[in-house]
Order: structure tokens, then sequence, then C-alpha cells
């Protein structure tokens, strides 16, 4: 009989996970990405033999190892060996430009790189130990007739070598993986979590969400944030149980998420407030999405969950949703708010689990419930520090291990914990930090632009989105399609402004910084021209709407098309498909429908809705 995972918090190390698993049925599926399947036993089986490759690489415990692959099942392989092997790993956002990788493995000062094949002869070294992925290319031994090509990547050219053995356990004090929170700037600022750290946090998991070998996890967040990869593949593995990742997130994703708590039957449902907020967009159709025998609950994580929309989708789909908090700093979560009952009061983010917590004034004193102060965190799941950065880490990190987040909150009398803002000036969209000095920096390396200033503006559906405002150098007048191609150079496409603003000045205090207040204002009185094409230079609907699509993606008018869709159009994404809906109602002063968010595919789509609107309209 398989091991009955639910017992994880005696497991004492990595290596008791690992031994554990091989109880499992080694048919059993671990894993599920798009198409493909990893097992049990090709899990077990395949980290041996990675582990045997580092050996003979002359790959040592603590060498930090890179991760960047567009396949989500060599990813997971490729860390759950480190892991078993005692590597840091450092996973890196495939989507990420060019210069973004580049300053993340340099900032690592990496030992080894795992990575697609695209990705390796601009970004690897000599002095690396480099391991080819070949994304999609299947995960099974190759037969005989393989191509000797074929062999020279990941997984073929690991069964090459011997399973290792007999490996030691792992020191707890071993810093498990590294992420980087950007790769824009010239010290990127990367979280160590260790060992212990991950362990503290997945024992957590396990018995608050009761997950045991049985439990079905759909998680499609990215493996390259925490919520991705500890709340997903690791503490799948650590339960025994199974995660699916059949898809990338998108728009047009939606109905798939539907789709798959069926064919997957899954238990846990890990998502982010602007997923939930989209769900709720599906017609009356979707309303029995979750009441199958096996679903337990919707997790929402990485970002403020409107009271409103949590009260909204809980009726409306007859599901309970777990709001948590927690930062990349402390692994994954450290306050939540269900499933039991003792923790849960909709509204709030709970109460901690497994951790401390203080609330704390600018003077240093601990405040009385009902006042709002800095939240602290104390716990075994607390980050080590950032990697090579030591006064960074002495500024959030007391020498009594207190972590500051950053972030205001205030405690009702009930032990209830509330969050109230943020001292940290990260702007949150979608669940995924955008930190306003890397998009700075990257605005101000731009031709034409002497500087700016970056901040963050409210979203009902995003939470926030990205904003910012420049200064062009004398007599220079900024191209706004140039602008965006220019900044996708140089970073990932989620980091991109939603919104230039012009302005001759930025407004500064006598220390020089800049008044984000001052200039949200000044943008509010129309004292400055935001940075957009014309709305149309013809009269015709389809020129217009390939105009407004346009603004919308940042991306050049010509590049478009009647048939362009999401995936044959770089910017169009999720949060792309909302600004261009809500920028079409006010070109053609009509009303968007929730259910018109899933109609329109296409732009040719968006004409045909246009068109029957205004032909109802007359």
């Amino acid at each position: 009989m398989p091991q009955d995972f639910s017992s994880c918090h005696r497991f004492d190390d990595f290596s008791a996970v690992f031994a554990a698993t091989r109880t499992q049925p080694r048919g059993k599926a671990f894993l599920t990405a798009g198409s493909h399947i990893l097992t049990y036993g090709q899990a077990e089986d395949l980290t041996a033999r990675l582990c045997g490759f580092f050996a003979e690489k002359g790959l040592r415990r603590g060498d930090r190892a890179v991760i960047l692959s567009h396949d989500d099942i060599a990813a997971v392989t490729l860390f759950l060996s480190c892991l078993r092997f005692g590597l840091t790993a450092v996973i890196i956002n495939p989507e990420a430009s060019q210069e973004e990788q580049e300053n993340l493995i340099k900032a690592a000062r990496a030992r080894a790189l795992f990575a697609d094949k695209a990705f390796l002869s601009p970004i690897s070294s000599s002095d690396m130990v480099i391991l080819p992925i070949s994304p999609g290319s299947g995960h099974k031994k190759p037969g005989f007739l393989a191509k000797k090509t074929d062999r020279q990547v990941f997984p073929q050219q690991i069964y090459n070598f011997e399973p290792a053995k007999d490996l030691p356990v792992i020191p707890l004090d071993t810093v498990a993986y590294i992420l980087f929170t950007s790769g824009t700037t010239s010290r990127p600022k990367g979280v160590e979590i260790t060992h212990g750290n991950l362990l503290a946090q997945m024992k957590t998991f396990v018995r608050h969400y009761g997950y045991d070998a049985r439990s079905s996890l759909l998680n499609i967040l990215p493996l390259h944030h925490t919520d991705g990869l500890t709340q997903g593949p690791v503490v799948a593995f650590t339960a025994g149980c199974n995660v699916h990742r059949p898809f990338r997130f998108s728009m047009n994703k939606l109905q798939n998420i539907i789709d798959s708590v069926y064919k997957y039957k899954i238990s846990h449902f890990i998502a982010v407030p602007a997923m939930l907020q989209l769900l709720d967009a599906l017609d009356a159709g979707a309303n029995d999405a979750f009441k199958t025998p096996d679903f337990k609950f919707v997790i929402s994580t990485a970002g403020f969950l409107d009271p409103h929309l949590w009260e909204r989708f809980e009726a409306r789909f007859g599901v309970m949703v777990v709001n948590v908090y927690g930062l990349t700093e402390t692994v994954c979560e450290a306050l939540y708010c269900g499933p039991t009952p003792e923790t849960r009061r909709p509204g709030s983010i709970g109460k901690p689990v497994d951790t401390e917590c203080r609330i704390v004034g600018e003077d240093g004193r601990d405040l009385p419930d009902g006042q709002t102060g800095e939240l602290w965190l104390k716990g075994p799941h607390i980050m080590k520090g950032y990697f090579e950065m030591p006064q960074e880490t002495a500024e959030v990190l007391s020498p009594d291990g207190w972590l500051r987040t950053g972030d205001l909150c205030r405690r009702d009398a009930d032990g209830f914990y509330y969050i109230a803002g943020r001292k940290k000036n990260v702007i949150i969209v979608g669940g995924m930090n955008i930190y306003p000095e890397d998009v700075a920096s990257v605005l101000r390396r731009l031709p034409g632009i002497l500087d700016a200033a970056v901040w963050g503006e409210t979203d009902p559906t995003w939470g926030e989105t990205v904003t910012a405002a420049v200064m062009p150098q004398k007599g220079v007048l900024l191209d706004p399609d140039k602008l965006g191609a220019a900044f996708l150079e140089h970073a990932a496409l989620q980091m991109l402004p939603r919104q230039i603003h012009v302005v001759d000045e930025l407004p500064r205090g006598p220390a020089g910084k800049v008044i984000i207040r001052d200039l949200r204002e000044k943008i509010a009185a129309k004292s400055t021209t935001p940075v957009r094409a014309s709305a149309t230079t013809h009269d015709d609907l389809p020129s217009r709407i390939i105009a407004t699509a346009a603004r919308s993606f940042k991306c050049p008018p010509d590049v478009l098309s009647l048939e362009s869709t999401a995936e044959t159009t770089k910017g169009w994404n999720s949060l792309a498909h909302i600004e261009f809906l809500l920028a079409l109602e006010k070109e053609f002063a009509i009303k968007i429908e929730p259910r018109d968010i899933l109609s329109v595919r296409s732009l040719g789509d968006a004409l045909r809705l246009i068109q029957g609107k205004t032909k109802k309209a007359a």
C-alpha cells in the first residue's frame, strides 16, 4: 500500500520525502503539464540519474544552478533533483528579456545552467556546466534508433548516467533555491530559502489544507514565482498527490479551467484574485463549475482579494475561497483565512499559522488591537536573507529573526488580521510583484527619455496596473509604438506600463524624491498628455479597431489585422485584453458586458461585437 503522506509533519528532511515517494505506485501521475505526464516512477528515476550527472560533472552541494525553460516537466524535475542533491536552484522567467536573463545568471554566480536550447547560445558560459533542454520533446527513455542529436538534450542525455546511490542527507541550513525579484537592475535582489524553510512551509501546507495522496491540485501560476512553485509541484510531491498544469493561463483558457476541474477531479484550485475576477465574468452556465464530489476549496494567493468579489464568488459558485497572505521571503504563506473555522473571517487575511505576528509602530513598539502598524513575522519559514546583500537583509530581518514585511496591518480583538496598505512601493498586478524602480530604470534607458517615475493604480480586475510618467529630452517627441517596443527589448511584458504620461517636469520634495501624490494630481488636472497613438486616421470600423488594439497591446498598427488573435499578437495578454475591451467601450460609446469578454478571440470578433451593439443602438 502507498504511504499516507498526510503524516509528512514527521519528515525531518527532504531525503525522507524522496524515500516516501518511492512507496507510491510507479505509474501514478505526479505532474501533468500540457499533453505530458510525469509519473512518480519517472520522477524517481530521473532525479536519481540527474544526481549522478551532477556528481560526474563535479557539481557540489551549495553550487547554484539556473533553470530556464518553457517546459514545466523539465523545470520541475530539475528543481527536485537540485533539492535531492543539495544544489541551489535559481528559476528564471523564460519570458524575460535576454538582458534580464543575463543579469540574473551573472547575479547568481551560477555554476550550472539548465536551459532550453534556444536560450543557450547568447547566455551560456564556457566555465558553466550546461544541460540543454528540448521543450516538449517528451520525458521517456530514447529508443535504440533515436538520433544522436536527440540524445544530447534533457532528459534523453540523462539516461547515459547511472542513478546516484546513498546520497547524503542535506543539512537544513543549505539554501534550496533563490528567487530573484527582478532582473532589470544592476543588483537584482535574490531571496534565499533554505531546506529547513521550505520543509517547514510544506508541513504547514499539508496539515492546514488537509493534503494527502488522494488530493489533486490545479495550479497554473508561473514556476518562477513562489506561488506556482511551492504551492504546486513541491507541495504535491511532499504530500504524494498529483498537480496539474494543463495550460498557461490566458483569457481564452477560462473555460479550460472549468473543464480541468472535472477532467482531473481537482480537489484544490490555487489562483490569484485576477483569475477569480475573470471566472466571475463567465455566463451562468459555469455556476456549477466547482460542484464536483472531489472539490474542496479555492486558495486565493499573491494579492489583495476584494471582499465584494470574495463574497460574490462564494455565493455564485457555492464554494469556499481561502484567502492567504505571504511573501517570497516567507517561502509562500504565513496567515490563512480558512479553511478551518477558527481562522476564517471573510474580508480578513485570517490568522497566523506556524507563525508569530506583531503589529509595530514607527517607534518600534507593539501596537494594541485596532491600531494600524507594520506587520512583522517570525517563524521557521522566514528566509535566510537576500543573496550576497547583507545590508538589504539587515534592513528587513532583525538579529532575532523578525521579518519586517513593509505591509501595514491591524488586528481586531478576536485576533484576525487586516491588510491596510503597503509601506513598500511594490505594485501587484494579478499576483505578480512589479517594482517601480525597476520599471523606471528601464524607461530612463530608452532613447529620448530624460527621467521617469512609476507607480501603481488601483484596478478592479488586476488589483493594480503599472502607470508611468516620463520627461522627454529637450526637443524630443516620443513615439508610443517605438517606446513600447523598445521597453520590451529590456524587460518582460508584465512590466510594461499600461499608461505612460509625458510631463515637462517631475515634482520633487526637498530631498529630490519624486512626489507621486503631486504627480498624480497633475495628471488628473489634465496638464499631461498620455503617450498613445491617435484614435484613428480612418473613419472605417476596422481601422479604428486596429488603432485601439495597437494602443492596448503596445504594438505598431501595421502588424495587426482582423485575423489577429492573442496567440499571434505579442502584448495581447489577459491584462491587455481587458484594457482593449474597455478602450473599445470608450471609443465606440458602447457597453461591454461580462459575457462579451470571452466572445472576443480575434480583432474580427471585436468588429462583429461592435457592429452588433451599434446596430442595436440604432
